[in-house]
């Protein structure tokens, strides 16, 4: 996975080199104008957003998208520690690990002996 991560650096970091001769390459002189409608947009973007929030409808499909998204991920990770018990051989509902010789017996609260 490192490898993965590796490579998509060195491939953004690639397209940044390339975006940037292209950007020297070009007329700079608009950029300042493009940069503040850039900002403008964005600030417009954030104000829509800050409306929608205050919109029920919204809200509720928020919610709902979130509680979607919860389950995905919470399927997700069961179905991942299901993959990882099966690959090293743990079943569903099997104790923890095997108590080591150094590790103390644990007793029941009522002081009664483990068998």
């Amino acid at each position: 996975m490192a490898n993965e991560w590796n490579e998509l650096g060195e491939k953004l970091e690639g397209l940044g080199l390339k975006l940037k001769m292209h950007l020297q390459q070009s007329d700079t002189s608009e950029v300042p104008d493009a940069l503040s409608k850039l900002g403008n947009a964005v600030q417009e973007v954030f104000a829509a957003a800050g409306n929608a929030v205050k919109d029920d409808a919204v809200r509720a499909d928020v919610k709902e998208a979130g509680q979607m998204l919860g389950d995905a991920l919470a399927n997700t990770f069961s179905k991942a520690s299901n993959d990882i018990r099966d690959r090293f051989g743990k079943k569903p509902g099997e104790s923890g690990p095997e108590p080591t010789p150094d590790a103390p017996e644990t007793k029941p609260a009522d002081g009664s002996a483990q068998e």
